[in-house]
């Protein structure tokens, strides 16, 4: 019998305690299963739609009913108690808190701990389900459960491999690891089959370069929309009449009314952002740098030295050869979401070019002397083509061939190229062969509608209880 603790909130109202129920009517019937979720208006929806199958725990009322009891001393002795020091730096991957005065982070970080300890100790969890981890909501449990054997686990879509939308991997840590990659994959055996699937795989990336499935829900160029008009009715209806976004304890949603123009903001920051765009000279030297999100797990968690992408391009700029520029380029899939200043700021690097989104980033690859990235997945596309490629964090290709992780980028740019070996192509398919053997069915992307479809949910329920079974038999 597991005891199970599953992330409840947002997208994963249904489907956490759909998968839990499931779990339990399949592989085992005396599980106990706890869901969290943020505030009661959750709590209601889940008790409404699954009434008593699974125990309900809720953080905002943890949080205000012992709101006094979160001092800087309590935060201090969470700080030790759970090896999280020095606690600034997990702070600091929370999206929601980095915004926040310095007596509510203190007061909210010590309230996520202690809410953890409660949990985990009180219903004696086995393992607990979350996103990746990109708050300290979710930092603060992978750190509690360390100590008390709630082990964290999160399921991930492959990433470029084709199988994006119908296999997930699992893992376990907060970089995106898959967690049964084997780091001897070059000295490993293979099969006929296995070896013959990574290499018709890598045959059709290279002849079509074809974008990750996901990425068809994104890249959209942002438009004016009628519903901007009735924007400050609804910041009045957040801002004074919905208790969610006045609850402290609450604090994803807490002044979520502050968020009400971001999309007429990012809609007004793209149409002044195209005079900073520049088309491609393929025929000069240049280094590829793909801009990442902000504030994401790929930056704020995964790399987070760098997480202020201005510093790694500062010191990248300060590092290449004379006759190299750097082409950093804006993802069309987050257009507007930048405040325009950045790009006034790269305007100051004479060797940096920012480069129009809509440039094809697979000719931007191929004729770059590298890819630099933080964890993007263009680093992961200049590998199979075997270009190199420098990563400045932590993701889950970064032992693939021919991928050079270098934690300071400061002068050490030209080292790095002069040592690269470029991997042979029989090198990417052993890669790949044991990247793809890790993939497991099921579709756990979070904006897809067959996510909760029944044999879908059976798919990724059987894939956890496996992971269950082997981290803990029972």
């Amino acid at each position: 019998m597991y005891n199970l603790c599953f992330m409840g909130r947002e997208a994963f109202l249904d489907y956490s305690p759909t998968i839990f129920n499931e779990i339990k009517a399949s592989y085992d019937p005396q599980a106990k299963g706890v869901i969290v979720v943020l505030d009661s208006r959750e709590a209601d929806y889940v008790k409404s739609k699954y009434g008593d199958s699974v125990e309900i725990c809720i953080l905002a009322e943890f949080m205000d009913a012992h709101w006094d009891e979160f001092t800087l001393e309590k935060l201090c002795e969470y700080e030790k108690k759970y090896d999280a020091s020095p606690m600034w730096k997990y702070i600091y991957t929370d999206r929601f808190l980095i915004n926040r005065d310095y007596d509510y982070c203190v007061h909210t970080a010590a309230g996520l701990f202690a809410f953890w300890e409660y949990v985990f100790t009180i219903y004696k969890i086995d393992f607990y389900f979350d996103e990746v981890i990109a708050t300290l909501f979710s930092y603060a449990a992978y750190l509690v459960g360390k100590k008390t054997g709630a082990q964290f686990y999160s399921l991930l879509l492959m990433r470029s491999v084709g199988m994006d939308l119908t296999h997930h991997y699992i893992l376990n840590d907060p970089y995106e690891m898959i967690y049964d990659m084997p780091k001897d994959y070059m000295d490993r055996q293979y099969s006929k089959e296995q070896l013959e699937a990574a290499d018709k795989f890598l045959t059709e990336f290279e002849e079509k370069h074809s974008k990750p499935a996901f990425m068809k829900f994104s890249g959209k160029v942002p438009k004016f929309k009628a519903k901007f008009l009735i924007l400050p009715f609804f910041w009045i209806r957040q801002r004074f009449f919905n208790p969610h976004t006045k609850d402290k304890g609450n604090y994803i949603y807490y002044r979520d009314y502050e968020t009400a123009f971001d999309e007429v903001d990012c809609y007004k920051r793209y149409k002044k952002s195209k005079k900073y765009y520049n088309k491609a000279d393929l025929s000069k030297k240049f280094v590829y740098y793909p801009l990442h999100l902000q504030p994401e797990a790929s930056t704020i968690v995964c790399a987070q030295k760098y997480e202020k992408q201005l510093y790694f391009l500062d010191n990248l700029a300060k590092s290449v050869p004379a006759d190299t520029l750097i082409y950093a380029k804006e993802h069309y899939s987050f257009l507007g979401s930048r405040d325009n200043s950045f790009y006034e700021a790269l305007k100051q690097y004479p060797n940096i070019v920012l480069i129009d989104p809509w440039e094809d980033s697979f000719s931007l690859i191929q004729n770059c002397q590298c890819v630099a990235t933080l964890t993007g997945t263009a680093g992961q596309e200049a590998m199979m083509l075997r270009r190199p490629v420098i990563m400045g964090g932590d993701i889950l290709y970064e032992n693939a061939p021919g991928v050079m992780r270098i934690e300071d980028i400061y002068g050490n740019y030209e080292s790095a190229m002069a040592s690269w070996e470029k991997p042979s192509r029989e090198d990417i398919i052993k890669y790949l062969a044991a990247y793809m053997s890790c993939a497991r069915p099921g579709n756990c992307y979070v904006l897809s509608e067959k996510r909760l479809e029944p044999d879908n949910i059976k798919l990724l329920a059987k894939s956890m209880f496996d992971y269950f079974q082997e981290k803990k038999p029972s």
